[in-house]
């Protein structure tokens, strides 16, 4: 199932990915900022381009929702979601921790995702109940049992209550755990979870675009994904809570408490 979708996604990805790669290597990018002062290249906008080109050719009934360009409105339970570059701000400085990604949502829930990482050239893809890829390789989320040596990825939105509780989160979880990091690319913090490199990845302020193909990576990959309230993850979660398995899940959870975000 979603084979044709699956195939067109990965050559939108790896094509916009390209571009990408491409323009990472030149000068210093123009930037520009949006409203909530988040910065936006038109690599972007030129990424965001080419995905469309493939999106609405093989697929012209399917919604589309994107980062840079909104909600294309069409009368279907399929929407594609899209973030033609995940990790402006890292491209901005020349900082490979970059990634497109683009998910595919079946009533509201992600059937499909799609993220690549152009210079590592990592294609990792997962379609529901056919398990979590990157490169051909199967992924499998970490066993790991251990708070101690884990590794705990956070990320934030925008806003002053999102970043004081990201403050608190690295905070909190550097004390506890052998590592707590932020990358700056969510969709690829979720696919380092799904590939078993990190244990528990935290969300607070969480856009859409940002997470849904990494949380079908997640779930097929072995993982486990609610919000921080401990409800099941849906389309309008604003927190989440992602974990390799059931013990960092409670892990997570009971840390959360602590910390009074709950």
């Amino acid at each position: 199932m979603y084979e044709t979708e699956l195939k067109i996604c990965c050559q939108a990805a790896r094509a916009a990915g390209l571009f990408i790669k491409k323009e990472f290597f030149k000068e210093q990018q123009k930037i520009a900022f949006k409203a909530n002062s988040e910065r936006v290249t038109k690599v972007d906008k030129g990424a965001e381009k080419i995905i469309f080109s493939y999106l609405r050719k093989y697929f012209p009934q399917y919604e589309m929702l994107s980062e840079e360009s909104g909600l294309y409105k069409k009368n279907s339970s399929y929407e594609w979601v899209v973030d033609p570059l995940d990790g402006t701000t890292n491209f901005t400085i020349h900082h490979p921790m970059i990634c497109t990604a683009i998910a595919l949502l079946y009533k509201k829930q992600p059937v499909l995702g799609v993220i690549y990482a152009p210079l590592l050239d990592e294609m990792y893809y997962a379609t529901k109940g056919q398990g979590a890829w990157r490169n051909g390789k199967k992924l499998i989320s970490s066993a790991a049992q251990q708070i101690k040596t884990s590794v705990v990825t956070y990320c934030h939105g925008v806003g002053p209550a999102n970043t004081k509780k990201a403050y608190a989160l690295y905070k909190h979880f550097h004390n506890i755990t052998r590592h707590c990091r932020h990358f700056g690319s969510t969709s690829l913090e979720l696919a380092m979870l799904a590939a078993g490199y990190t244990q528990v990845h935290l969300v607070t302020g969480a856009r859409l675009w940002d997470v849904a193909a990494g949380i079908i990576m997640v779930r097929e990959a072995g993982g486990l994904v609610t919000d921080w309230k401990n409800k099941s993850w849906h389309k309008d979660s604003t927190t989440i809570l992602a974990a390799a398995n059931k013990k960092m899940q409670i892990f997570g959870r009971r840390e959360l408490r602590k910390l009074k975000l709950v």
